[in-house]
C-alpha cells in the first residue's frame, strides 16, 4: 500500500547552490504528495529557505557539518520509508547503514562516491563514461539513466503547451548563469559581447535570487542592454538565450528554445558539448575561460540564420518530453 508512505527530501539551494535542485525536486514532491505520500525537505541552511512565501512541506535545517549525522537521525526519527536525495554530497557507509534496509535510498544526480550506496540511481544525463558506472554491479544498485528521467520546473510544463516558435528575427537575447552565478558568468559575457555591432538586438542578462556580483554591474549600460531579476517567464520571450549550462539548459531547451551553452567549470563543459554533439539540440561554445569576444559575436552571427534557429528549437523539444516526473514516481512506487 503506498498511501501513507513517508519520504525524506534532501535538497540545498541558495547561497553557493544554484536553484535548479529544488524546484525540480518540489515539482516531484508535490506530485507524491497528490498520490497520498508524506513528504518533508531537509537543506543546508540559507537564506532561501527563509524567504520561501508558502513553502507547504515540512523542513528542516542542517547544522554546518552535522548534515549526515542529523539527515540520518531525521530519517530514523520521522520514521521515513524513503530517503531521496538531489544534491550533491556525500554518505558513508555506516551511517546508511542505520537508516538501510528499512529505509530505501533514492540518489537523484548525487554524482559523488556515495552514489553506489544507494538502492536506486537516477541519472538524467548522457555523457558519462562506462568507468563512472562500473561500481554499481558489485553494490547492486539499480540505474536508470537518460535523458527521459529529466525533472523539470513545474513552470516549464506550462510554457510547453506554447511552445517556442522561431521568428525571422532575431530582436531579443536573455542571458541566464544560475542562481548565485559563482564564476560571474554573466560579467564575463557582458565583456565579451560587441553591443555597438548589434545594436538592432537587445540584450537582457538576468540574475539570480543569490547573485554574488551586483557590484559589478555597470552603471552605464548600452541602451540595447539591461540587467534583470531571473523570471522564467521573461526569459522565455527572447529569441536566444545564452545559458551557463545546467538544469536551465534542459528547461529552455523542452520548449525548444534555440541556446548557446556556455561551461562555467570544467565537469559542465564536457556534459554540455557531449549533448550538443550527440543529440544537436544546442549550440556548445565552451568553458567560459577559454572563450573569446570573436567566437562569442560569431555565435550571435549564426543564430541570426532563421533556419538555422528553428532546426535548433525542433530539435531540443525532441530530447525532453515532460514525463520526467511520472518516470520517477513510478520508481518509487516500484521500490517501496
Amino acid at each position: 500500500m503506498i498511501r501513507g508512505k513517508r519520504i525524506l527530501f534532501r535538497v540545498d539551494a541558495g547561497e553557493q547552490i544554484g536553484l535548479g535542485h529544488f524546484f525540480r525536486s518540489y515539482h516531484l514532491a508535490k506530485a507524491l504528495r497528490s498520490k497520498g505520500f508524506y513528504v518533508a525537505f531537509v537543506h543546508t541552511e540559507s537564506l532561501f529557505w527563509g524567504q520561501l512565501p508558502s513553502f507547504e512541506f515540512e523542513h528542516y535545517n542542517l547544522k554546518s557539518g552535522k548534515e549526515e549525522d542529523q539527515t540520518v537521525e531525521i530519517c530514523i526519527g520521522g520514521d521515513f520509508d524513503l530517503l531521496y536525495v538531489d544534491a550533491i554530497c556525500s554518505f558513508s557507509e555506516e551511517k546508511l547503514k542505520k537508516v538501510k534496509p528499512r529505509t530505501k535510498v533514492v540518489f537523484y544526480q548525487n554524482l559523488t562516491e556515495s552514489r553506489f550506496l544507494s538502492d536506486i540511481f537516477i541519472l538524467p544525463s548522457i555523457h558519462q563514461n562506462d568507468s563512472f558506472f562500473e561500481g554499481f554491479i558489485k553494490s547492486g544498485t539499480k540505474v536508470y539513466q537518460g535523458l527521459e528521467y529529466s525533472i523539470l520546473n513545474e513552470r516549464v510544463n506550462e510554457a510547453k503547451q506554447l511552445g517556442k516558435n522561431c521568428g525571422l528575427k532575431v530582436n531579443e537575447v536573455g542571458i541566464i548563469s544560475g542562481g548565485s552565478d559563482p564564476r560571474n558568468v554573466l560579467g564575463a559575457v557582458y565583456n565579451l559581447l560587441d553591443f555597438d555591432r548589434w545594436q538592432e538586438i537587445i540584450f537582457v542578462f538576468y540574475f539570480g535570487v543569490n547573485y554574488l556580483h551586483h557590484g559589478s554591474i555597470p552603471p552605464s549600460l548600452p541602451n540595447n542592454v539591461s540587467f534583470k531579476e531571473f523570471d522564467f517567464d521573461k526569459v522565455i520571450e527572447s529569441d536566444v538565450v545564452i545559458a551557463a549550462f545546467g538544469v536551465s539548459t534542459y528547461e529552455l531547451l523542452s520548449i525548444g528554445m534555440p541556446v548557446i551553452s556556455i561551461g562555467h567549470q570544467k565537469s559542465n563543459t564536457i556534459a554540455s558539448d557531449f549533448l550538443a554533439n550527440r543529440t544537436g539540440a544546442l549550440y556548445h561554445l565552451g568553458l567560459i575561460d577559454d572563450i573569446d569576444e570573436g567566437q562569442l559575436n560569431q555565435a550571435i552571427n549564426t543564430f541570426l540564420d532563421a533556419d538555422f534557429r528553428e532546426k535548433l528549437g525542433n530539435r531540443a523539444k525532441e530530447i525532453v518530453d515532460h514525463k520526467g516526473v511520472s518516470r520517477v514516481i513510478r520508481i518509487i512506487e516500484e521500490t517501496l
